[in-house]
């Protein structure tokens, strides 16, 4: 290992944490393990008693344990079937053992019944007498609409002396009145979603935690935890006041993660349906485009199959469904509806049948200004449409605009053909794609058994729609097969075969480090609505994956930096070199960053962050979860933060490296199979470079200070010998020279003084190449770009780079690489079509680095087109950001594209006795020219005799160097 200290940073005695301790993962001063500030005695206490009762418990509940026993509050995000009821059940005779009393609200009277037999069975097998409704040594009171007068009656003799409480969120909103005093330490719910329904319920949850509302005001202090699972829909109101005042949100039950054989099938009708339904047997859900269509689908099928129907007259059928009392159920295609949103059972839904490709029609007249923006992006060629370009971000403030607007787009869609919509008559047909998503979800589901496999068919007769559908599905990573490349019976035989595999034993939780919160919540998105936890020193969302329950969060970049106090400016130097790092503080007011001090040696402010705040916190999380897996950036640096936080946290979790190139989800699940050591070789670089800077730069900038006097100058490693390029260049600007130019043709002669002047041109050779476009980006090549096309600094150029990166549109912007991965290769193949040609561009760089490059073949009009409609969640972007996102793209593109022609002309000048031979480029064409113009073509020069201007000036013998020459 590498040797290091890390000052004032040791988990247990908050002195010096040395490599050696980091290896042995003990703290010398005190002797102590680091992982004795994981847990606590009733976190043991409580994993006893779940041993006893049920047996070993899982590494989630775990997870849960931990949190339960630090007083925290939060949504159990987890697949169905990990035993989350269970776990609130012992929780909840944990603490009633302790004196301490519970509540459990699920969602019906029957697991009313359950959850108190359960209770009764864990009492059995501790030796223990359980009163149900009655006295014992553990007294529960239970209560359900189906319960009988003297039933009820024992329920309210025992209510008060009860130590668990178990009845629906029925009863919390009806007889409220009845427990508005007692005492809950813990208060599970099961059935989240009853609760949310309705803000009173909400209210009355927050009253028996501790709260209560003064006017708008809620007042008071929590005194208890409450623990949810996840909801199926999002409550405005919930989610505000449980984040305000018990530091979560609640988050989704629906993930999007899924495992669906997506099909189609070229034709509508019953015939087709019932076809499907009899190759793919029961456990089918069907999806029709209309009410009126699904009943119609109903009375026919139901006379061969064992089929129910879901829709706002009869809703009973899905519970006979649920029982496997029916085999099939169908309903509407509605984005909102019980069929798409609310049904959740994996073991049974197999596949699901949409009659029709759900799509939204709308009447030109009908069209909203979000709408009308995203039409105006596909028809930004015509010139009428382009002077709205400019107002499009704030359409809305011109109403008369949007008029004229709509009448211009009804007649531009009349005669320009769209690839992923269908213009008809009177009205635009968008696929429906985001209801597709959420309804062949329900074939595919995550369980404690893994994903299970589903299929959906599609079926649509009418191409153009089809078309359509295909095209903009795949804006969502779903890709179509036909059903004649199907092998049907295989594909029966995989999707029951996910449902009847063990127990998975991979779904643990781990902490997933990012470097920025932008990068943190894009990635928790790619796997479902994240619950949130929000913590003084970051927020964290957790999300659930295949194999994790992840927990993500940012560090901010580097958590340390170089002492200043300790050895030669940082680095402990006695036979070996070993840097001495310290939390880094960072002044609120002034940004300044330095290591020492608890103010602000800059401005005097005492208003300072120290990022141990934030390696505490983490900490906190990893011995929660026990592991830890660290996604910052793939370079040198990300390397060093990864190696950083991994000593920090080490004891404490198990630590992994994932290393992906773009933010993508293909990319970052790609990342987290295939987990890695961190590699000290990377590290090694970085940690010489960082004393290297601070050794030369210290030494520099102190000469600084003796000269002028002002410690605020600071001269570096690279910064100075840069800054002699910029001085020479500098004094050569200053020296002048004359030159005769003649503006008329572009060109400069010598010893030609002012005035006219005769000349004799001759075509004297043309030549035509076929030329290689320029490679892909690298960083210097986009800086360059930047400052020159842009006109923007190195410094605002890398951040907009980085936050196309964090936004998952680039690929890592930090590279010396030009090399194209295989997907960026399929990306550009399907932007070019027959001009792509496909170059690799590998150099002798090695590893995983490639160029820089978009993550996806859409152009900037289409990153914009994604924006408004809310299929790209964009944070930080403004237009340079779409400026130099275009410039990215285009270099790509044309770096894989054919070869383009270029004609070169070249003549000779003659005047008084005199000549010169000039060959300049006169015509370029292809392509790869077209995307991106990296030669200048000028006019053809005037063969023969001709009379023109000459102008004498003064030029300096060379120019300041741009940012670009710099870079």
């Amino acid at each position: 290992m590498i040797p290091v200290v890390y000052e004032g940073l040791c988990p247990i005695c908050n002195g010096d944490l040395r490599e050696e301790e980091i290896l042995e993962k003990v703290c010398f001063l005190k002797n102590k393990k680091f992982d004795e500030i994981c847990h606590n005695r009733e976190e043991k206490d409580l994993e006893k008693l779940f041993e006893k009762v049920i047996g070993k418990p899982r590494e989630i509940q775990k997870f849960w344990m931990r949190r339960i026993c630090r007083g925290e509050s939060f949504a159990a995000v987890a697949p169905t079937g990990i035993g989350k009821t269970a776990f609130g059940l012992v929780t909840s005779l944990y603490f009633a053992m302790d004196n301490r009393k519970s509540y459990i609200i699920v969602p019906t009277t029957l697991l009313v019944e359950q959850a108190a037999e359960e209770i009764r069975n864990f009492c059995m097998r501790l030796g223990l007498k359980v009163g149900l409704n009655s006295e014992g040594d553990i007294p529960v009171a239970f209560y359900h609409g189906r319960m009988g007068g003297g039933e009820k009656k024992a329920f309210g003799e025992i209510l008060k002396e009860a130590k668990i409480l178990i009845t629906t969120a029925q009863f919390l909103s009806k007889r409220f009145d009845e427990i508005r005093d007692l005492d809950f330490y813990f208060i599970f719910v099961d059935d989240v979603d009853a609760i949310l329904k309705s803000s009173k319920n909400v209210d009355k949850i927050l009253n028996l935690l501790g709260f209560w509302k003064e006017g708008n005001e809620w007042k008071g202090r929590n005194k208890g935890i409450l623990m949810v699972s996840t909801a199926t829909a999002s409550r405005g109101k919930a989610t505000r006041l449980f984040r305000e005042l018990l530091n979560f949100d609640v988050g989704s039950s629906f993930f999007t993660i899924r495992n669906v054989e997506d099909i189609i099938v070229k034709g509508n009708g019953i015939d087709i349906v019932r076809n499907i339904l009899k190759r793919m047997g029961k456990g089918g859900i069907i999806y029709a485009s209309s009410q009126e269509e699904a009943e119609s689908y109903f009375e026919e099928l139901k006379r061969d199959f064992k089929i129910g129907i879901a829709i706002s007259k009869k809703k009973n059928d899905y519970e006979e469904f649920e029982k496997g009392n029916l085999d099939f159920l169908i309903g509407t295609a509605a984005y909102y509806g019980t069929l798409v949103r609310g049904l959740d059972l994996p073991e049974k839904i197999r596949y699901v049948v949409f009659t029709r490709a759900p799509i939204i029609k709308v009447r030109y007249e009908e069209l909203s200004p979000n709408m009308l923006k995203v039409l105006a992006l596909i028809f930004r060629k015509d010139e009428r449409i382009k002077k709205f370009l400019p107002i499009l971000p704030k359409l809305e403030r011109y109403p008369k605009r949007i008029e004229e607007l709509k009448r211009i787009i009804k007649e531009v869609s009349s005669k320009e053909k769209v690839e992923d919509m269908v213009i008809r008559d009177k009205e635009i047909l968008f696929p429906d794609v985001k209801t597709y998503l959420q309804g062949s979800g329900r074939a595919s589901r995550l369980t404690v058994k893994g994903l299970t496999k589903g299929a959906s068919f599609l079926c649509e007769s009418d191409e153009n729609i089809l078309k359509t559908f295909i095209k903009r599905a795949s804006y969502f990573d779903i890709f179509f097969k036909e059903i004649e490349n199907i092998d049907i019976e295989k594909l029966a035989v995989e999707i029951d075969k996910s449902r009847k595999r063990g127990v998975k034993k991979m779904i643990r939780p781990a902490l997933f480090i990012v470097e920025s919160p932008t990068k943190a919540r894009l990635i928790s998105r790619f796997f479902g609505k994240p619950s949130i936890k929000v913590y003084e020193n970051g927020i964290v969302y957790e999300v659930a994956t295949e194999k994790y329950i992840l927990l993500v969060t940012a560090c901010l970049g580097h958590v340390v930096d170089l002492s200043f106090e300790r050895g030669f400016h940082g680095v402990e130097v006695n036979g070996k070199f070993i840097p001495v790092y310290a939390s880094i503080k960072k002044c609120k007011n002034c940004n300044h960053q330095f290591t020492h001090f608890s103010s602000c040696p800059r401005c005097g402010s005492s208003d300072v962050q120290d990022s141990k705040d934030r390696i505490d916190i983490l900490r906190k999380l990893a011995s929660q979860t026990g592991l830890v897996i660290i996604g910052t950036d793939p370079d040198a640096e990300g390397e060093k933060i990864a190696w950083d936080l991994a000593n920090l946290l080490a004891g404490v979790a198990e630590v992994k490296r994932a290393e992906f190139h773009e933010v993508t989800p293909r990319a970052v699940k790609q990342a987290l199979e295939n987990l890695r050591e961190i590699d000290e070789n990377r590290v090694k670089a970085q940690v010489v470079r960082r004393i290297e800077d601070r050794w030369i730069g210290f030494a520099l900038s102190q000469k600084l200070w003796e000269v002028f006097g002002r410690h605020n100058l600071s001269a570096g490693r690279v910064q100075t010998p840069v800054l002699e390029w910029i001085i020479d260049q500098e004094l050569k600007f200053k020296k002048k020279k004359k030159v005769s130019f003649l503006p008329e043709l572009g060109i400069s002669l010598d010893g030609v003084k002012s005035g006219e002047i005769d000349l004799e041109i001759e075509l004297i050779g043309t030549r035509s190449v076929s030329m290689l476009p320029a490679p892909p980006y690298t960083t210097d090549e986009l800086l360059r770009d930047a400052n020159r096309i842009m006109k923007i600094n190195s410094s605002d150029a890398m951040r907009i780079a980085q936050d196309l990166f964090e936004n998952g549109l680039i690929t890592y912007h930090r590279t010396d690489s030009t090399r194209v991965s295989d997907v960026g290769l399929r990306i550009a193949k399907e932007y070019l079509g027959d001009d792509f040609v496909g170059r690799r561009w590998e150099g002798k760089e090695e590893g995983a680095h490639e160029c820089i490059r978009p993550t996806r073949a859409w152009d900037r009009g289409m990153v914009q087109r994604m924006i408004y409609e809310g299929v790209l969640h964009v944070e930080n972007f403004s237009p340079k950001h779409l400026s130099m996102y275009d410039l990215i793209f285009k270099r790509f593109m044309a770096s894989q594209c054919k070869e383009f022609k270029v004609d070169y002309k070249k003549y000779r000048i003659n005047w008084n006795d005199r000549s010169i031979e000039v060959e300049r480029v006169v015509r370029a064409e292809g392509r790869a020219f077209e995307l991106y113009r990296n030669l200048q073509v000028k006019e053809e020069l005037p063969v023969g005799k001709i009379r023109t201007r000459v102008e004498e000036r003064k030029v300096p013998e060379g120019f300041p160097l741009s940012q670009a020459d710099v870079v």
